[in-house]
């Protein structure tokens, strides 16, 4: 059986926020290898004109870390719906885990619902890969992240495995 990590960045931390990357990465539930990945950057502009946010303190903290986007091809968000939905039903996959439940779905959600149609997955499949780690690992931060939808994604999967191993509940994945 699969599961599949899913995490975006943005450009503020409302729901009507600009999505600059979505990553997913689809796993082996079993041995927690990685199957498959999709990357896709939505157009900001395109979001600009449909007025989804941005917020000068996100920004800010983009360019503190050196991670504001590349504005180069990028997907029409329509089209990265699509994509999103396509690779999601391509591989079914029993879970969804995100990293926490309050920030990367509601964003996502209002951005597939202004771009396409409701979230490409039930929300019954969504796991919260934070919690798993709180549970594991109780006031232990997890290594940082590179704030990149995907390798944000494979440094996930590391701790969501470690979490789980430690808990003795693989087969939760």
């Amino acid at each position: 059986m699969l599961s599949l990590i899913l995490d975006i960045e943005t450009l503020d931390t409302a729901p009507t926020s600009v999505i600059t990357e979505i990553g997913v990465l689809v796993f082996n539930r079993s041995d927690f290898t990685e199957l498959a990945c999709l990357s896709v950057a939505p157009c900001i502009f395109t979001q600009l004109a449909k007025g989804r946010s941005t917020s000068p303190e996100t920004i800010a903290f983009h360019q503190a870390k050196s991670t504001l986007p590349e504005i180069n091809t990028r997907y029409h968000p329509k089209d990265a719906v699509h994509a999103l939905r396509q690779f999601i039903a391509a591989y079914n996959p029993r879970r969804i885990w995100i990293q926490g439940p309050d920030f990367d779905r509601p964003v996502l959600e209002d951005f597939c619902t202004q771009f396409g149609d409701a979230l490409p997955w039930e929300f019954w499949r969504t796991r919260d890969t934070r919690t798993i780690w709180d549970a594991a690992f109780p006031d232990v931060k997890h290594a940082p992240r590179p704030h990149h939808a995907l390798p944000d994604c494979r440094a996930t999967l590391t701790d969501l495995t470690k979490a789980l191993v430690a808990l003795n509940r693989t087969q939760a994945a």
